[in-house]
């Protein structure tokens, strides 16, 4: 995110928008499938056109993949790959919107509402840019967690420290998990959604795409060993078509 001049409207928009994640939340919800013991190259899902109604009082949802196409039986590493949308619906029901909320908060989302519904793997809450770009490192961190923190260090005339120390980390998944999901977001770049951000050095790479309805939002999230950063494209005062 690109904030505009601070005094012509002060908003932060790395920090302080909400927009809807697209598939770049789906790695969230991967990682609740792993944690719960779930075999991402070992468990099959139905790529189809899905609907799902809770109860005789609750509307439908219905779920389409981009384009409308659809894989049939696929693994949930290929459906990760393929980012297919009726598969993480299933998924989304199957390990529980409110364990999904409770890994996204443990990885990064820590002040932005998110609401425990089954849509939320397919990025219905909005977020900041921060946030997703938190949740990716601690990915990237192998599952330890670190709060944002804007300065490294502030020192004084004589070159004495006065601020710097950072908090410790947290671990909040465990490393196994964390592994999993960076080697299947490494498969991304490299044969999936993520490909046209594969940088041309031989890093290793880990990342994810994400749009939203209509396009009015356009996420990619990724990191290397090092890096983690995650870029948002959209219009900040409306919801217009990219």
């Amino acid at each position: 995110a690109s904030t505009r001049y601070f005094r012509t409207d002060q908003f932060d928009l790395t920090s302080q928008s909400r927009r809807q994640p697209g598939s770049t939340f789906k790695p969230i919800t991967l990682a609740t499938a792993i944690e719960q013991g779930i075999d991402p190259s070992a468990t099959t899902y139905m790529s189809a056109p899905f609907s799902w109604r809770p109860d005789a009082n609750s509307p439908t949802w219905n779920v389409a993949t981009a384009g409308d196409r659809y894989a049939g039986a696929i693994s949930l590493e290929k459906a990760t790959l393929a980012s297919d949308n009726t598969v993480y619906a299933q998924l989304a029901i199957d390990v529980g919107p409110a364990n999904i909320v409770d890994m996204a908060e443990r990885l990064g989302v820590r002040t932005s509402p998110l609401e425990p519904v089954p849509s939320i793997t397919l990025g219905a809450n909005g977020v900041s840019p921060l946030e997703m770009a938190t949740v990716y490192a601690t990915l990237a961190n192998g599952g330890i967690y670190h709060p944002a923190t804007a300065i490294e260090s502030v020192l004084d005339a004589d070159g004495q420290q006065l601020l710097g120390k950072r908090r410790r980390g947290v671990r909040v998944i465990e490393d196994g998990v964390a592994a999993e999901v960076t080697r299947i977001l490494g498969e991304n770049m490299r044969s999936g959604t993520g490909t046209g951000a594969l940088m041309s050095d031989d890093r290793p790479e880990a990342g994810k795409t994400g749009t939203t309805d209509n396009h009015t939002d356009a996420w990619f999230c990724g990191y290397t060993p090092t890096l983690a950063t995650c870029v948002w494209i959209g219009y900040p005062d409306e919801t217009k078509s990219l």
